[in-house]
């Protein structure tokens, strides 16, 4: 994916999108599975953009427990921005699921006053407005997800989550290795495992890989 293909830069024309790029003095890198992406304690003022690859959002409580908070895939925008924590206790890292390249650009380089008042930079901030909506409505999704009480409940309120943004068609996909989603559910891998097991078992879920299929909530 090309960076003037980004949602952030979505209703502006090729041309005025590279030159944007350039005016905002986006940074361009390449990231290898695993490695991390950003620090946000180190960059307060950074908005990542996904351009090719998969990462995580993980965010380390006092105690070193791990959480995942979000999965990040092609046209995903991160950084501190869109995180609506004011936590300092915390740490929250962008980490690589896949091999990775994201463009970085500084958030005050899009939000401060444009010298020419150009409609193309208004439109760059209105989809940045637009972006932090979408993103307060995942973390309703997540909070959702983390206030059911039960593992299954969790696993079921999360699996049906996804299948609901799955386009018509298309079969839905767990973002995320078992690992990985028992971090995003705050849950005991091996207690998750049983439970997978035992809904499959009773026919309430299948899955292939990472697709999956819930019998008891689907149409």
């Amino acid at each position: 994916m090309l960076p003037e293909d980004n949602v952030l830069f979505k209703g502006i024309n090729p041309e005025d999108c590279r030159r944007m790029i350039t005016c905002f003095n986006a940074d361009i890198r390449a990231f290898k599975p695993n490695s991390r992406i950003m620090d946000y304690s180190d960059n307060p003022d950074k908005l990542g953009i996904i351009l090719n690859g998969t990462a995580v959002m993980v965010r380390y409580d006092v105690n070193g427990v791990r959480s995942i908070m979000e999965s990040l895939d092609e046209q995903s925008v991160f950084g501190v921005y869109f995180t609506f924590t004011a936590s300092q206790r915390s740490g929250i890292e962008i980490v690589a699921e896949s091999e990775c390249e994201v463009m970085f650009v500084r958030r005050s380089e899009i939000t401060k006053r444009c010298e020419n008042a150009c409609q193309c930079h208004s439109k760059v901030v209105e989809n940045l407005l637009d972006l932090m909506s979408e993103k307060a409505i995942s973390l309703n999704e997540r909070i959702e997800v983390l206030s059911q009480r039960s593992i299954e409940d969790k696993l079921i309120s999360c699996l049906s989550i996804i299948e609901e943004k799955t386009p018509k068609g298309k079969a839905p996909q767990i973002p995320f290795s078992t690992t990985a989603l028992s971090d995003y559910l705050c849950v005991n891998r091996s207690a998750l495992q049983r439970e997978i097991s035992r809904l499959k078992r009773e026919g309430v879920l299948t899955i292939s890989k990472r697709k999956f299929k819930l019998m008891r909530y689907s149409d």
